[in-house]
């Protein structure tokens, strides 16, 4: 049973309520879910040195002017972390009611560190807090790495060997690179990037670098393969290739007479006939080596055969030419000039050409000094004595 009077109170108390909510002094609402933070990426993936960017969105659908100052939390100092908005470096927002503004976070991932997850905090006060996730895919190091896209090439000894190396630098800062290789004596070998030839080469940090080595064999290199180190280092840090060079064998040609002798006679309009040896002086073999001449004006030198199809290594091939003088060549000497040519060198020879005038122009000279005196004897013996 109720106690006399209770129903009194509790009519009282309810009178008391009605009238609150009449005159609107109600309790306030809460705030809560009003502001808030949202990025449609909370985790994403890079490898060591690479740089990633989440775009977090705070969002006020609250009836008042929201303010928040942004702050973060790094997993450790290593990594490099920049908040920005609309370009600019940013540390406090206001967002207008029923709208939001956007803030992105930029996070640097070290070059020295493990595989793993990792967790970025982001703070905005009023908006509340996000945990971002980053996987590192791969283990970290702080290095420089020295690549060759092609690093075996073949040729002859009188090839040029050109490979393409990239140089990347995997550290935190800008380096300078010295650059050397270290051929076999006789060699040559440059560096060139963007079409100079270089020594050195700068880089920005988690950068490349193009870079273009070229080797020049020596003449005289044995058929085999060579193997070429190259370097790229600082006092700080540095990287190692090794290029390899096969060299398949060395072209050389040779040009000369059967006899060695490099001279020769004819007479105007005449022909004179030359042995020739071509001999392949190089431990590769020739192949179509063609016969060629130069000769005076109204001269003319035939080749049998013309064309050699093929000289194995250290072996000669006898080839005849033929020179035809001009009629109206005068004594004296002359230069005509030979060459055989293979695809892979050439050589030539220089045959100094005697014309002699012909031994029946000769007799027709001293008959016509003969008739010329004897036309001198009878005109004095005719006339010489009146």
């Amino acid at each position: 049973m109720f106690k006399p009077g209770f129903g009194k109170w509790a009519n009282f108390a309810m009178t008391l309520l009605m009238a609150l909510g009449v005159l609107g002094l109600s309790a306030p609402a809460s705030a809560a879910g009003t502001a808030k933070l949202y990025t449609p990426y909370v985790s994403l993936s890079a490898a060591p040195g690479e740089s990633i960017t989440y775009d977090v969105d705070l969002i006020n659908d609250g009836d008042g002017i929201q303010t928040a100052a942004l702050s973060y939390t790094a997993p450790s100092k290593d990594w490099k972390t920049d908040l920005t908005a609309g370009g600019h470096p940013i540390s406090e927002f206001a967002v207008k009611p029923h709208e939001s503004q956007t803030a992105s976070l930029s996070v640097l991932v070290p070059f020295e560190v493990a595989k793993g997850s990792y967790a970025l905090q982001l703070n905005a006060g009023a908006f509340g807090s996000l945990t971002l996730k980053i996987n590192v895919t791969e283990q970290g190091t702080y290095k420089t790495e020295l690549s060759a896209e092609q690093p075996n090439m073949e040729g002859h000894s009188d090839s040029t060997f050109t490979y393409n190396l990239t140089l990347a630098n995997r550290t935190a800062s800008k380096q300078q690179y010295a650059l050397t290789a270290e051929p076999p004596a006789g060699w040559d070998a440059r560096f060139s990037s963007g079409g100079n030839n270089v020594t050195a080469v700068d880089i920005e940090p988690n950068a490349t670098s193009s870079i273009t080595l070229t080797l020049t064999p020596s003449e005289k290199a044995e058929a085999k393969t060579y193997k070429i180190p190259v370097h790229a280092a600082n006092s700080n840090t540095s990287a190692d290739v090794t290029m390899e060079a096969v060299i398949t064998g060395t072209y050389g040609i040779g040009l000369t007479t059967s006899n060695q002798v490099l001279s020769a006679n004819v007479t105007a309009g005449g022909k004179r006939t030359l042995e020739l040896s071509v001999t392949n002086t190089g431990t590769a073999e020739l192949t179509n080596v063609s016969l060629t001449n130069t000769a005076p004006t109204d001269w003319e030198v035939t080749f049998e055969p013309k064309t050699i199809p093929s000289i194995k290594a250290g072996e000669s091939v006898p080839v005849t030419a033929t020179i035809h003088s001009s009629d109206k060549s005068l004594s004296g000497d002359y230069v005509v000039g030979l060459t055989a040519q293979a695809s892979e060198k050439s050589a030539d020879a220089a045959i100094r050409v005697t014309v002699k005038t012909s031994v029946l122009w000769g007799w027709i000279g001293v008959l016509i000094i003969l008739v010329v005196l004897a036309g001198v004897y009878w005109l004095f013996r005719k006339y010489g004595r009146r």
